[in-house]
């Protein structure tokens, strides 16, 4: 679809954009499923990436077959300005609001910003999955929309430009978690044999 297009539809209605991303772990889906929700793993993840410069568990709560969780995480900005105006950092935090079902082995997760001015026009909801590869391995796939909404008049033929810069810094910090994540598996790996 032509920017020109995308824009005018910005201005008549927001349309979310959409992204997806996999990643292959040299791990069986159980070990896994188990390190990606080790109460450790926070504290690894804030120690290893490079984006994120902090994560603080907020709530777990385990019924069973559901794990819901609230983690706040604080991002370098992926910007510093809007035009002349600087953009504060902890307009990029958020709260991630995930439930992990235990049985389709699936996360479905909403981040939503800290910053009221931010939370009223950006929205971001997706999900993860894993599934087992018969070689084995573990594939995650994740998937998300990000959407601008509520958006001043003059600035809505720029949304499709400001969600596809979004979407690269989501999809970079995925790609970063997932690094992080293969070392993680790799020290959780021993525990699990034994």
């Amino acid at each position: 679809m032509p920017l020109a297009y995308a824009a005018m539809r910005r201005v008549i209605g927001s349309v979310p954009m959409y992204f997806q991303v996999e990643h292959l772990f040299e791990a069986p889906l159980e070990v896994v499923e188990a390190a990606m929700f080790h109460p450790d793993y926070p504290a690894f993840l804030r120690a290893n990436h490079e984006v994120l410069t902090s994560i603080s568990p907020q709530s777990r709560e385990d019924d069973g077959a559901r794990l819901h969780r609230r983690i706040h995480f604080a991002p370098l900005p992926a910007f510093e300005h809007i035009g002349p105006k600087k953009v504060p950092a902890h307009w990029f935090e958020f709260i991630e609001e995930s439930v992990w079902d235990k049985h389709q082995r699936k996360l479905v997760f909403d981040h939503v910003p800290i910053a009221e001015q931010v939370r009223s026009r950006l929205s971001t909801h997706g999900e993860s999955v894993l599934e087992r590869m018969p070689d084995g391995r573990t594939r995650r796939r994740t998937s998300a929309h990000i959407q601008l909404r509520n958006l001043p008049f003059m600035l809505r033929p720029f949304s499709p430009m400001a969600e596809q810069l979004l979407s690269r810094e989501a999809k970079r910090m995925i790609d970063g978690e997932a690094r992080v994540f293969s070392a993680w598996l790799r020290l959780q790996r021993p525990q699990a044999q034994a």
